[in-house]
């Protein structure tokens, strides 16, 4: 075992879209654990948009801004290598709320064992994990999704977003993708079976949206909020329902969001419901054991956007933030 322990901390405090020099890597000696505490060897960091709102002192958690030496909050993957909790022995495979490092202590909090055997170990942390979870959620227990509705999803490339189509598809539902790139959409139609995908980048393409969805959508699934949410209900059907997600259009700055022109909820009888995965955690163990054999069948197929080492953490965090991954942004420790 290494005497130190790789670490990623803020170089300043954030401002806007974070660039990768916003970001440094320092070292600091590899904790023993105490009575009641395991240390975790990470193999995967999740990088996620709602850590951009949580750095800047925004997240539901109320946490205080972070500055300069602070390091960010995040979920990993990784094996217990020495232990002193009786539910956590040596060798065990772990998810955990572990922050940007190699190696973290553990009190057992927020700790959960995986399943190495049942499904990739990266998939714990995308479509097995938090993102996964927040997919069913929404379109299975707060949508209800049923068999021949039509499902919209925006950041549909997305770890959440690219669940809640599969996952609506798997129902019986056809599923249509909003994305920002052709080759985005590409991926969707051909790769993950959505049946249309709109960019939002192009020119004209409220008329495209119009056009995938020409008799309008029973569910949207939002994960961007601001201009797109109003937008989608545009195509919306009467009684339709939103399920209010994410906020990615103002994670990187609140002041430019625009408020929502409620007329068109209004008119629309719209039925908006808001999503916090966590009320849905004692769900977790039926969904994994639901959607593991799927994704060891190739029916659930997911893409990962892999940097190896904490060093990339910060390009990889601006890429996120930008709207330029594709699939679930992870750091291979």
């Amino acid at each position: 075992m290494p005497e130190t322990n790789e670490r990623v901390v803020l170089s300043r405090p954030l401002q806007g879209i974070p660039e990768p020099g916003d970001f440094r890597v320092e070292t600091a000696p590899v904790p023993e654990p105490g009575p009641g505490q395991l240390l975790v060897r990470h193999q995967f960091i999740s990088l996620d948009p709602y850590q951009r709102a949580a750095m800047a002192g925004r997240h539901l958690s109320g946490r205080t801004p972070l500055g300069a030496g602070d390091m960010p909050p995040a979920e990993a993957v990784g094996q217990v290598v020495r232990s002193r909790h009786p539910d956590f022995p040596e060798g065990a495979y772990v998810r955990h709320f572990g922050g940007w490092q190699a190696w973290a202590l553990s009190d057992g909090e927020r700790t959960h064992r995986v399943d190495a055997d049942a499904a990739p170990l990266s998939t714990y942390l995308g479509i097995l994990g938090m993102p996964g979870l927040t997919a069913w959620g929404s379109i299975i227990e707060l949508a209800g999704v049923q068999p021949g509705q039509v499902v919209l999803v925006s950041a549909a490339l997305g770890p959440v977003g690219s669940m809640v189509g599969q996952l609506a598809m798997w129902r019986g539902a056809t599923a249509i993708g909003i994305a920002g790139s052709e080759a985005k959409c590409a991926i969707l139609t051909g790769e993950l079976g959505f049946a249309r995908a709109v960019n939002y980048r192009a020119p004209g393409w409220l008329g495209a949206l119009a056009a995938a969805a020409p008799e309008g959508v029973d569910i949207y699934h939002d994960n961007v909020g601001g201009q797109m949410l109003a937008d989608a209900f545009t195509v919306l059907k009467l009684h339709g329902q939103v399920i209010l997600c994410g906020l990615m259009e103002r994670y990187n700055d609140p002041a430019k969001s625009k408020p929502l022109d409620l007329a068109l909820p209004i008119l629309k009888r719209a039925v908006m419901k808001g999503l916090v995965v966590t009320d849905f955690e004692d769900r977790r163990d039926h969904f994994v054991a639901t959607v593991a054999p799927l994704v060891r069948a190739g029916r659930i197929r997911y893409r990962e956007d892999r940097v190896e080492g904490l060093a990339g953490a910060g390009e990889l965090f601006s890429r996120l933030m930008r709207g330029e991954n594709v699939g679930k942004a992870l750091v291979v420790v």
